[in-house]
């Protein structure tokens, strides 16, 4: 399966947050996170787009749009970057299209020098994912929505020149 990343444009924005709402729909069913991305929308990519340092890009699977991935630019210190979001449509998960568009999202940023994300602790699939992609945790836990989930932090690290 070849899978590429374009950049995001205003245009994409709801179709992308369709996507993302069918991915996240089962994870709101288990947690009732009112931090979801299921509760999220286009206006939340719109408002990503518009940052210097947010970066929003759709993934294509074999040419089609099948899901998107959301990175932050960290201002301090120079070559940190936080992995917000990536999704995958519901019936195309379990292809390896997510740990191949961590990597190609990674490579757009060569300067980078150390990746952060989060995910649900107990989601195994995730963690599976992650890990593919290179990440390890870091032990580090943190409560989001009052405990109603639990946050599991993951982190690679890359030699090399700092920044973008």
């Amino acid at each position: 399966m070849r899978i590429e990343l374009f950049p995001a444009l205003h245009e994409d924005a709801d179709t992308l947050a369709a996507i993302q709402k069918r991915a996240f729909r089962e994870l709101y069913a288990q947690y009732h996170d009112e931090g979801s991305p299921f509760l999220r929308g286009a206006d939340e990519i719109l408002r990503w787009l518009e940052q210097p340092n947010w970066y929003v890009f759709k993934i294509h699977a074999d040419g089609m749009l099948c899901g998107g991935i959301s990175v932050c630019r960290r201002p301090k210190p120079r070559g940190e970057f936080y992995l917000a979001r990536i999704y995958i449509a519901p019936d195309l998960r379990g292809q390896g299209i997510a740990p191949a568009a961590i990597a190609l999202c990674e490579a757009r940023f060569p300067r980078a020098r150390h990746w952060t994300l989060d995910f649900p602790a107990d989601q195994t699939a995730n963690r599976r994912c992650y890990e593919k992609a290179g990440y390890t945790d870091t032990g580090e836990r943190r409560e989001q929505s009052g405990g109603a989930i639990t946050l599991a932090i993951y982190e690679k690290k890359i030699g090399g020149k700092s920044g973008r």
